[in-house]
């Protein structure tokens, strides 16, 4: 019994008052200055040691699903930082395989089910074989749909060219993603109208009845156009208790900033406490897009820079159309305002008044719901805002009452169905008035930039209604003769919410960007969009930044 090992009990020290060791018998200094790992109350604690199933066990028929239960598991200590963390002594960065090929997708032969398999055809051997490639039968068939309907997988693969392309004296100063700006609300309020300058035609109902049976040249016109800036126009400068200037076409172009694709910019000048919202000469809100949102959209440039269907000759095309459209439809009569405030003597002016409007945009408190029946206004949170605005007004329809309603009018062009960018549109000429729902559904996906700008232009000045026409070329290869095959009227804000935009939220990105503007120091800054990222650029750019451009039409212009 001698030779056998002896095994004496460790004494332990009870410790009646509490956990751990007690004061009166302090634990063994063996331990001292050794790293442990701390733990979390988040922790979880399974089990200390697993000597039911060790890892060499031969039994592994439940071992997958125990396997599985653990891993879900949270390690014991894993939520503190760890002193046995294994440091590499080498950099491994620089490791890699020796071979990086990847092994290829494998061909298979699938045979088709049922009578004839996927083809529908022949019975012999090998009918109904198809050799599919990476994503099976399925993805065959879908490629075939895919490449029938001129689908593509990613929208992103077109390239799409900046409106101005930044130099390296421009410092940026925000980027703003759309995402940002999706929650924005804000509802602005009519302050007052300053007057109404220029003439006006009268709606000719004439027109109500053009069909596609019944189409109508459309007419030249030789009348001037005038688009002037915030900054030029003498009508807003006589607003002086007003901080921000704009005209309709830049503020609708920024409520709309979320819908658009293609490139635009937008200059600001920030003088003294005002503000200036204004186009660049010869910019693309001057001219307006033509399938701007379609999935293969017109090339901006080609082997053939003088091809009537790229992209910036449509957009001319498409902005004399407009001018002859809005002369031809309201040349019943006119309607005389204050004299037009622009243009020269000799000069035949356009057809559109201009009705300014002061707006406020001053940020308000919310009504409590027990005073949400009072006519009281909400005071004003910060310093007032107003913005001073020119609109367009383009026609006016005469009711039985004598009075007139106020019309925005612009047109849609079909140039080439078959042609690059078409946008998989329907012939107008065979479908508008059949299918006229179907046609006004293809231009509102492939043209949803343009008809939301022209929707916020129609709310910003007030219109009663927005007419829309629709002119066609009369040969696709002849971009100089034009046919009015009908015509769709909408309320502008019904408008609005049929493209599937909110009203208050294009108001809400209006308010943000001007309350961005006007905490801006002074100088000449320029409003961008990213042409292939939904993101807004805020550049700071020197203050002689377009002004060469400007001078350099000058001559050409007279």
């Amino acid at each position: 019994m001698s030779d056998l090992p002896s095994f004496s009990l460790p004494s332990i020290f009870d410790n009646p008052k509490g956990w751990g060791p007690s004061s009166a018998h302090p634990p063994s200094t063996s331990f001292k200055d050794v790293p442990y790992v701390l733990y979390s109350k988040s922790d979880k604690v399974s089990r200390a040691a697993n000597w039911i199933s060790p890892p060499d066990a031969r039994d592994t028929r439940d071992n997958r699903n125990r396997n599985r239960r653990d891993f879900n598991q949270q390690t014991y200590g894993s939520n503190s930082a760890s002193a046995f963390v294994y440091q590499a002594a080498e950099d491994e960065e620089t490791f890699s395989l020796v071979d990086k090929r990847g092994m290829a997708a494998k061909k298979m032969a699938v045979r088709g089910m049922g009578r004839g398999g996927f083809s529908g055809r022949g019975r012999g051997r090998g009918a109904g074989m198809q050799r599919l490639g990476r994503g099976g039968a399925r993805g065959a068939m879908q490629g075939g749909f895919r490449r029938r309907f001129r689908w593509r997988d990613d929208p992103t693969q077109h390239h799409r060219m900046t409106s101005v392309k930044p130099e390296e004296s421009w410092e940026l100063v925000q980027g703003i993603e759309f995402s940002r700006m999706a929650d924005l609300s804000f509802s602005a309020r009519e302050a007052r109208v300053a007057g109404m300058y220029g003439s006006v035609g009268v709606y000719d109902h004439a027109f109500d009845r053009v069909t596609t049976r019944l189409e109508k040249p459309l007419r030249a016109s030789g009348a001037v156009r005038y688009n002037a800036t915030a900054r030029e126009d003498p009508v807003l400068a006589q607003q002086t208790d007003v901080k921000v200037f704009a005209t309709d076409s830049v503020l609708a172009t920024l409520m709309a900033a979320t819908v658009s694709t293609s490139a635009w910019d937008v200059v600001v000048n920030r003088v003294g406490s005002s503000l200036y919202l204004d186009k660049r000469e010869g910019g693309p809100i001057d001219f307006p897009s033509v399938n701007e949102n379609a999935a293969e959209p017109p090339a901006d440039s080609g082997e053939k820079d003088a091809s009537i269907n790229l992209a910036p000759m449509l957009a001319m095309e498409a902005r004399d159309i407009n001018s002859n459209y809005i002369r031809q439809i309201t040349g019943k009569s006119r309607v005389e305002y204050e004299a037009n405030p622009f243009g020269g003597s000799g000069e035949t002016p356009d057809d559109s008044a201009y009705k300014y409007r002061i707006l406020d945009f001053s940020a308000r408190e919310q009504k409590a719901e027990s005073d949400s029946d009072s006519e009281a206004e909400e005071p004003i949170i910060g310093e007032k805002c107003l913005v001073a605005l020119r609109t367009e007004v383009s026609g006016l329809l005469a009711t039985g009452t004598g009075a007139h309603k106020q019309m925005f009018i612009r047109a849609l062009t079909q140039h080439d169905v078959s042609a690059q960018g078409a946008g998989g549109a329907l012939d107008w000429r065979q479908k508008l008035d059949s299918q006229r729902g179907a046609v006004i559904a293809t231009e509102m996906k492939n043209n949803a930039s343009k008809l939301a700008r022209w929707a916020f232009q129609a709310v910003l000045a007030g219109a009663d209604q927005l007419r829309i026409g629709f002119v066609a070329r009369v040969s696709p290869r002849d971009r100089t003769r034009h046919a009015i095959l009908g015509f769709q009227t909408y309320n502008p804000s019904d408008f609005v919410a049929q493209l599937g935009l909110n009203e208050f939220n294009a108001w809400g990105i209006a308010k943000a960007l001007i309350d961005l503007c006007l905490g801006l120091e002074e100088g000449k800054y320029v409003i961008m969009r990213d042409p292939n990222k939904p993101l807004i650029l805020l550049y700071k750019v020197p203050s002689a930044t377009f002004e060469e451009d400007e001078q350099e039409d000058e001559p050409e212009a007279e």
